[in-house]
């Protein structure tokens, strides 16, 4: 169902974008031309839910923690050579499902050189179980709950998040910092700096091209890998027993053993530290 706010405002803007800095800052358009911008504010009860999933075709995605029992969204639509009634046009759907309230950026049919950035606010009631675009980044902190970050086409980042993540950006860049635990990290294209502080089965950090960064917690107990393909492997800030070590490749074990930490880099090399 569509939202329902109880609190509402909305902005107009226009601009005439010539500069290279303000074509670059609407995902999917490369040209200059007049730029209109509508930004809209509300409020959603979360209606019971529990865990939160936010989702998005074209824009970024930024969750925070916010006051009060209800969900502030804040999105700040935007469009190159476009009439203002597209942008009105866009919209966030609601629905609560099985406990999970979804939100949804909605995009009229054939709408084109338009893109809406999304901000959540989250109470404390609330987990969040996604966050999603397919162009555009995504940008979670301070916020409860395993989740999965998720970007097609841009960079994710996560911080001061207690829960376990999944974290994977297409074409884009990885950063985690203060998290309860590492699920997974995949990168397509771009670098990956990863501090993990615990995890619970089978873990692979993994970037295809681009170089990895991790610091590892001394208390995981993990049967441990790093191996590369083109570029080079330096874990001297872990203690590994059992280790077998070369160029492109270092193996052993961490604290007792366990479930597997795999980290492999494509292009680009591997930096393991130890997390204090």
């Amino acid at each position: 169902m569509d939202s329902k706010p109880s609190t509402r405002l909305t902005r107009r803007r226009f601009f005439a974008a010539t500069g290279t800095g303000a074509v670059a800052a609407l995902a999917g358009c490369n040209a200059p031309g007049l730029e209109t911008r509508l930004e809209t504010e509300f409020d959603v009860s979360p209606d019971g839910a529990t865990d939160v999933r936010v989702t998005n075709r074209n824009g970024g995605v930024t969750v925070r923690p916010g006051d009060g029992d209800a969900v502030h969204v804040r999105v700040v639509k935007r469009g190159f050579g476009v009439d203002e009634s597209v942008l009105e046009r866009i919209s966030v759907s609601d629905s609560v499902s099985d406990g999970v309230l979804t939100l949804d950026v909605d995009y009229p049919e054939n709408a084109v050189r338009v893109a809406s950035d999304l901000t959540v606010e989250l109470p404390e009631s609330l987990a969040l179980s996604l966050a999603e675009t397919a162009n555009g980044g995504v940008d979670v902190r301070g916020v409860a709950g395993d989740a999965t970050l998720r970007a097609g086409n841009g960079g994710v980042t996560a911080e001061s998040v207690p829960g376990f993540l999944t974290l994977e950006a297409g074409n884009g860049g990885i950063e985690a910092r203060d998290v309860g635990g590492i699920d997974g990290v995949r990168a397509g294209n771009g670098g990956i700096d990863v501090e993990i502080p615990a995890i619970r089965g089978d873990t692979e950090v993994s970037a295809s091209n681009g170089g990895i960064d991790a610091a590892v917690s001394p208390d995981i107990d993990a049967a441990f890998e790093a191996r590369v393909t083109n570029g080079g492997v330096d874990v001297s800030g872990l203690e590994l027993t059992n280790a077998t070590v070369s160029p492109s490749r270092v193996a052993g074990t961490l604290g007792d053993g366990g479930p597997s930490l795999t980290l492999w880099a494509g292009n680009g090399g591997i930096d393991v530290r130890r997390l204090d």
